[in-house]
């Protein structure tokens, strides 16, 4: 910075004896007041030069740390004078988690000592994620604009997006959830209650009070009565993030979160326990619970999920019982993209948990993402669709394991997908939007 500022100095030094020169050489008195401004300008140059940097504070600050994709962030910058600063050039960034810049704002302004300012202006946050607004990048200058003092770094704010989920309904027990049953709701899931769900062979285990004598009568062999559970349902939502593909907003971890949250919020509402998993390199977790505060638990995890290249298996028999409760009910979301998938399902079908999946085809993805055109040619054609019969294998792998699977485009409304595949009494799709809030607002 130093080096630029003597440079403009020689530069000026230059000019302005060439004028003096010349105006001596002719006699010429307009040439000498050509010279008068640049002299001046010399002299304001030379006594700035050990002047002291100005000193200013600058601070950024968020209304709401917490929104959902599509709401618009207010942000507020104040810079606070300990001395004058004749010329202050503020810059700040929006930056996500990868440190990609997304927008930009600038401002100039100049202080007196003592004095403060206030910028107020809205981001818009239109995907999920983590973003950074600032850091603020300042730049001072002197009076005469000749000198830049070294430029400033201001730590930001953080901000947390959260899928916007949409509105589905779920009445996934056998029968009516009403006051006659010993718990809040009645389960699907077997196990111990008052109400018989169906009847099977014994297993060994089984209690002898569970036999059914009639259809052991019948049939010869010793059958049991299937009971619901007389508490809540555990749902757990596993979110693939072994690969991703497409173009945000569309890709395909962001319509998986979306997913999750829609699918969480659902049972939540209807009193029942969830959880979530996210399945990449590393695996980490929220332990099924319910309530209000549970679903901003849950959109906090979903609104930092991101794939992590790595070639670990992570072993599902690690997680803790109390993430996978027996019996659980189990919604897996994945596009199929790596083999390890397959594998992740197997182990939650060995832990004996109700399975399944959500399929979302990478195919569609891309096309909606506009990465990826509808093939014109022949051979175009021919590998689109050698490719979707790869997948559909999968799809149909993962059927021949007894799993339900339901094949999801991204797109289309997710309860009407669902229901189709799941069928009722399972999910329904609902009738309004869900509009939620931010903590802080609603909460």
């Amino acid at each position: 910075m130093r080096a630029h500022v003597a440079g403009k100095a020689y530069v000026y030094v230059a000019v302005s004896g060439a004028l003096v020169l010349a105006a001596l050489a002719t006699s010429r008195i307009e040439l000498f007041m050509l010279a008068t401004p640049i002299i001046f300008l010399l002299l304001s140059l030379a006594f700035e030069a050990g002047a002291p940097e100005p000193k200013y504070t600058v601070s950024t600050q968020l209304q709401r740390d917490r929104c959902f994709e599509g709401d618009r962030a207010e942000v507020c910058v104040t810079v606070s004078a300990v001395s004058r600063v004749s010329l202050l050039s503020l810059h700040i960034m929006l930056c996500d988690a990868d440190n990609h810049v997304l927008a930009s704002r600038h401002f100039t302004l100049s202080l007196k000592p003592g004095e403060m300012r206030s910028f107020q202006f809205e981001l818009e946050m239109p995907i999920r994620g983590v973003f950074y607004v600032g850091d603020v990048v300042s730049r001072a200058y002197s009076p005469s604009g000749l000198k830049s003092y070294p430029d400033r770094v201001w730590t930001g704010a953080e901000c947390i997006v959260y899928p916007r989920p949409d509105t589905i309904r779920v009445d996934w027990s056998a029968s009516a959830r009403s006051r006659q049953h010993v718990g809040e709701s009645a389960s699907r899931m077997a196990g111990d209650g008052l109400e018989v769900s169906d009847v099977r062979l014994h297993m060994p285990g089984d209690p002898v009070r569970r036999v059914n004598w009639r259809a052991t009568q019948r049939h010869g062999q010793l059958y049991i009565n299937d009971s619901l559970r007389d508490r809540n349902i555990d749902v757990v939502i596993v979110v693939d993030g072994l690969a991703d593909v497409g173009k945000s907003p569309h890709s395909y971890l962001d319509c998986a979160c979306r997913a999750a949250a829609t699918v969480a919020l659902a049972f939540l509402r209807s009193r029942d326990r969830v959880g979530v998993i996210r399945y990449a390199g590393a695996v980490d977790w929220a332990v099924p619970r319910g309530g209000r505060n549970q679903l901003y638990a849950i959109l906090d995890r979903l609104a930092r999920v991101r794939t992590i290249q790595s070639f670990v298996s992570p072993n599902m028999r690690l997680i803790p019982r109390s993430v996978l409760p027996p019996g659980s009910l189990v919604l897996v979301i994945t596009p199929l993209l790596d083999d390890r998938s397959i594998q992740m399902l197997r182990g939650l079908a060995a832990r004996g948990c109700n399975l399944m999946v959500l399929y979302v085809s990478p195919m569609d993805l891309l096309v909606l993402a506009g990465t990826h055109a509808r093939p014109s040619g022949d051979d175009a054609a021919l590998a689109e669709r050698w490719w979707r019969l790869k997948h559909r294998s999968k799809v149909a792998q993962l059927r021949s394991m007894g799993l339900m699977v339901a094949e999801w485009d991204g797109v289309s409304p997710l309860g009407a997908c669902l229901s189709s595949h799941f069928g009722a009494p399972g999910f329904r799709v609902g009738r309004e939007a869900w509009r939620g809030s931010a903590r802080g607002s609603v909460l």
